[in-house]
């Protein structure tokens, strides 16, 4: 696999669109402006003064001037780079912060320098989204031009020539708002901070007919209790958890509330990986590990994943959030949906590329896909190839009972199975809108299971043999070979018969291979 670098970029101009670069490991914290930016008398033209941050001075850099820009104004909601140079820190002004993500080199393409005067700034250009989207990457070491020299020798020195402050340690958190609120979450377990696509087509269950993604890059396959879905990133499967779900007692809501500063932050944990979408990323800060809040001894609260509280100068509080213990009671369901790794060739995965995009399901052993038709049944997940709506599906002539007609799949007809008629549950018209077709292979014979909606996955490493049937599903003993014990989550359990596909294709549907 290509080497990855990390870079954060941030929004310079937002009428220009102008998005720019840093690598990743250059920035300490990104902030709202603290306070007002004192006047540094005698400074350089695009030096816009000194903010105190933790009582520390900050030289805050106008880079709209230094790049020479007509308009080089901010606004109110303007945010400020901390980045290290030369040991010291620096604020950079911009207009929003965007994402952390990794590119891979041939991403990155370094400018001519016949194209560039003297003065650049601008190294590279990092092309994202196949080439659609273009971020300008800055090389910090051509920020102050003539005296980088200068400075690189004055090494540590601080203003006025005093010394070095006591070293303090410090945490860093990436900080998002959510209903009013704010919260913390360490920048180690944040992988990456990105988008949602097509914000615009998000679901409305009450005003869409079909049950589909909640955008063009979130899918809701396996969209059920309090898994959103999941989304794709380089080819990984991750389930998708909107914050209101941990962060409030809510059964609902707020999944339709999206705006231009939604983000999705990609939280990675005990090895496995969830990605949590926000209202809003408000800073990444760096936070004095003595100014925290412990919560340790407070009766609950590793339970409910808060690791701390920080109390900011203007007496907004920010909850510090212990990621693993906040996901802990959901990290085997999400371990089924997501294997992370260093390299991602361990990754063992089922991938299925057809026009109009490619769909990703990640294969765990001892797995099951838990589904409803009538009752809860379970298939094996290592049988399932892939879930696709209940579309398109062909009627033939004098067909009836279970068979429920043939699809087209890239090419392959393939037969589909209606499995409530198949063992004889009652229909149940209200659910035509959730159905979804399980496509399930056995050998070189594909088939198509009809369900009334997706359930779960699950793990469970042991099961039993089925030693006895009731009078309907007598005859389909063959199929009901074996059960699992499925624990739903409202503390009972309750048996689950699992479908053998295998036989299921071989004693009862009539297929040649295509």
């Amino acid at each position: 696999m290509s080497q990855q670098q990390l870079f954060a970029s941030f929004l310079l101009d937002k009428k220009a669109g102008l998005e720019i670069a840093l690598r990743a490991e250059v920035v300490a914290e990104a902030t709202p402006v603290n306070g007002r930016i004192q006047y540094l008398p005698a400074s350089l033209d695009f030096v816009e003064g000194i903010m105190h941050l933790r009582d520390e001075p900050i030289p805050i850099i106008n880079l709209k001037k230094r790049l020479g820009l007509s308009d080089h104004q901010y606004g109110e909601d303007a945010k400020v780079a901390i980045v290290r140079l030369f040991d010291r820190r620096y604020g950079l002004l911009f207009d929003d912060i965007m994402e952390v993500f990794a590119a891979v080199a041939s991403e990155v393409q370094v400018l001519d320098s016949a194209l560039q005067t003297d003065d650049k700034i601008i190294s590279a250009l990092i092309l994202r989204e196949k080439g659609t989207r273009t971020i300008e990457l800055m090389d910090l070491g051509f920020l102050f031009k003539d005296s980088s020299v200068e400075l690189e020798k004055m090494g540590g020195a601080q203003l006025g020539g005093q010394e070095p402050l006591k070293e303090k340690t410090y945490s860093r958190f990436v900080v998002f708002g959510f209903a009013g609120r704010l919260y913390g979450v360490p920048t180690e377990c944040v992988q990456e901070i990105t988008f949602v696509d097509s914000l615009g087509e998000m679901f409305n269950k009450e005003s869409d007919a079909k049950s589909r993604g909640f955008s063009g890059s979130i899918d809701d396959i396996f969209r059920h209790g309090d898994i959103d879905g999941t989304l794709q990133l380089r080819g990984r499967t991750i389930p998708v958890l909107y914050a209101w779900r941990l962060l409030t007692a809510e059964k609902g809501g707020g999944i339709e509330d999206f705006s231009d500063t939604t983000r999705v932050l990609i939280l990675a944990s005990e090895g496995s990986a969830v990605a949590l979408i926000v209202e809003e990323i408000v800073a990444i800060e760096a936070i004095p590990d003595d100014e925290i809040l412990s919560m340790e001894g407070i009766v609950g609260a590793r339970e409910i994943g808060v690791s701390g509280i920080f109390q900011q100068k203007d007496g907004h509080n920010i909850t510090l959030l212990d990621m693993q213990n906040l996901v802990c009671d959901r990290l085997e369901e999400l371990r089924a949906m997501s294997r992370l790794s260093d390299d991602f060739d361990e990754v063992e995965a089922v991938e299925e590329s057809a026009k109009g995009g490619s769909v990703h399901h990640l294969i765990t052993e001892n797995c099951y896909l838990i589904f409803d038709i009538g009752k809860n049944m379970a298939i094996q997940l290592k049988d399932v190839q892939e879930i696709i709506e209940e579309d398109g599906v062909l009627s033939l002539p004098g067909e009836t009972g279970f068979r429920a007609g043939v699809i087209n799949l890239r090419g392959e007809v393939v037969a589909v199975v209606n499995l409530r008629n198949f063992f004889s549950y009652a229909k149940d018209r209200t659910i035509q809108a959730e159905r979804k077709l399980v496509i399930c292979t056995a050998g070189s014979r594909t088939v198509a299971l009809e369900v009334d909606s997706i359930v779960t996955i699950y793990k469970q490493e042991q099961y039993l043999q089925t030693t006895s049937l009731n009078a309907e599903l007598a005859d389909k003993k063959d199929v009901l070979d074996r059960l699992i014990v499925f624990d739903n989550g409202s503390g009972a359990s309750e048996h689950v018969l699992v479908v053998n596909v295998h036989n299921l294709i071989r004693n009862h549907i009539d297929i040649t291979t295509t």
